[in-house]
């Protein structure tokens, strides 16, 4: 799979590291080497403090040009939550932080196909909130998969956001991320009310 890395780096602009694999170091590295920015998906079983360990080993490896994406963490059998308290976590990994919206709401193995076999299920209804919800915390970029007919989708069809609603979704995104862009910061004294 690491050798893999150098032959994407030729053809692509931005390298994922998909979530299962986002600790494996090796691959890390070897993704770092090709330069290109890199995109490491949270695992759905890890701590956003993860994700800073994930990215310094991609600076190390001699690459600044990383970021790191929420895509929901793992809430009982075959369900995703997101815990928007993440997406402020995960900024100290010095770096942009992605929200993926869609992955966020998947269902792993949670339909029963007829004929036997299972497939991931998901939760389209909820995009825009959850999209909604990451800009309004101030994530530097969203990931969203669309389809012109989600249904018919060759895969991860029940969390893909039709396009023929994505420019009114983004219109909605964009004003709210100038707002929330402009949010002030608060400094909150953390020191205990008694000892």
């Amino acid at each position: 799979m690491f050798f893999q890395c150098e032959a994407v780096g030729q053809v692509a602009d931005i390298i994922q590291i998909p979530a299962f694999l986002c600790r494996q170091t090796d691959l890390l590295v070897a993704a770092a080497k090709t330069g290109k920015v890199i995109n490491i998906k949270k695992g759905q079983f890890c701590a956003s403090s993860v994700m800073v360990n994930s990215a310094e080993k991609v600076r190390l490896a001699g690459n600044q040009n990383v970021m790191v994406c929420e895509r929901g963490t793992m809430f009982g059998y075959n369900d995703l939550i997101v815990d928007p308290r993440n997406f402020e976590w995960m900024r100290e990994a010095n770096c942009p932080v992605v929200a993926d919206i869609t992955h966020s709401l998947q269902q792993p193995a949670g339909k029963k196909l007829e004929g036997g076999g299972v497939a991931s299920g998901g939760l389209r209804e909820l995009i825009p909130c959850i999209a909604r919800t990451a800009v309004a915390v101030g994530v530097d970029g969203i990931f969203m998969e669309v389809h012109n007919d989600p249904l018919s989708a060759p895969v991860d069809g029940p969390t893909q956001w039709p396009l023929r609603h994505l420019e009114e979704l983004l219109e909605e995104l964009v004003a709210l991320g100038r707002v929330s862009k402009g949010k002030q910061q608060f400094k909150i004294d953390l020191t205990p009310f008694c000892d």
